[in-house]
Order: structure tokens, then sequence, then C-alpha cells
């Protein structure tokens, strides 16, 4: 009797931690971290090495901008039946139209076609924005942050798709608070 409880208890805890188990990590579950640094645009940030450097300006003088994009490893989306790689990105503008946060919001609600994009307030964070929209017939949801700081914006965006996001939304926001600018 004992040994048959004993069976199943163990039998109840290993389903319990395999179902529990998700795809994702958390930044601070990987111990080996680059620092990537724009010094034009004065930021820094501690980026996982399993991530790739999709692309990157460090100093666009025509449009005076730098961009910074990362690929984060796939995760399987049960929505999508298929693994998807998010992305992060980093975009600084020094550009004179932008002079404050509220300039910086303004310019990037400009940017984006209205048809294809929606953005709605972040009720966490006045300066963040929470980002809906279809490319292609495929659907994406992510998240934005907006700093202005020593007259540059900073727009710091997770894409991913609608059965993605909640599995890496916290790995963005570890992102996110770990920017440093200088």
């Amino acid at each position: 009797m004992k040994q048959t409880f004993f069976i199943i208890t163990f039998s109840l805890t290993l389903i319990y931690q395999v179902l529990g188990q998700t795809n994702t990590k958390t930044q601070s579950d990987i111990s080996t971290n680059t620092i990537y640094r724009n010094e034009i645009y004065h930021f820094s940030v501690f980026i996982p090495t399993n991530w790739k450097l999709y692309g990157q300006i460090k100093n666009d003088t025509v449009n005076h901008k730098a961009i910074a994009d990362w690929g984060l490893p796939k995760v399987y989306s049960e929505l999508e039946k298929t693994e998807i790689e998010n992305s992060i990105s980093i975009t600084a503008y020094n550009q004179t139209k932008i002079t404050s946060i509220e300039s910086l919001i303004a310019s990037e609600y400009f940017r984006i076609n209205p048809a294809e994009t929606a953005l709605e307030v972040d009720k966490s964070n006045p300066n963040s924005r929470i980002i809906y929209t279809t490319k292609n017939g495929l659907e994406f949801k992510g998240k934005s942050y907006y700093i202005y700081k020593n007259g540059i914006g900073y727009v710091v965006t997770f894409m991913a798709t609608p059965g993605t996001y909640d599995k890496n939304i916290q790995i963005f926001e570890e992102f996110y608070n770990n920017i440093n600018i200088n």
C-alpha cells in the first residue's frame, strides 16, 4: 500500500512538473551575457548569448537614428502550431522634431499605418503602448516603451505572435529594465 501511494505521488509530481514547464527562459536564467553598446546614442544593455543580432545601424547620419534588432530563441506556439522567433529592438532618434516624450510618441504614431496597426495605451505605464498589427495577413502583438533623455528619443519594442506574446513578455520586461541610458 505504501509503495503504491509513493508511486502515485511520484507520478503526479512528475506529471505536474512536466505540464508546468514552459519553453521560455528569463534573462536571469542565462549565465552568460554580452554587453551591446552604442556609444553614439549613449545606451547599453546585457544581451543573452543565445539571442541573434539580426541588424544594427550604429549611426544613420541621414535619418539621425540608430537601430539594434535581436531575435529571441524560438518558442512553440499552440495557437500558431509552430515555433516562433520573437524580436526585441531599440531605436534611438536624435532628430530636431523630437524634443520630448510626447513628440517621440507622436512621431511613432505618424510613422505607423493605422490600417495595419493599432496602438493601445498600457495602463501600467503612460509611456508604453501595446501594439496590434497585421502584416501580409499575419497577426502580431507587441509592446513598446518610449524614453526621452538627454535630447535623444528611444523606442524599445517587443514583437510576437498572439500565441507567443505571453511566453516572452517577461523576458522583454527584464530586458527593458536593464537598459542603461547615459
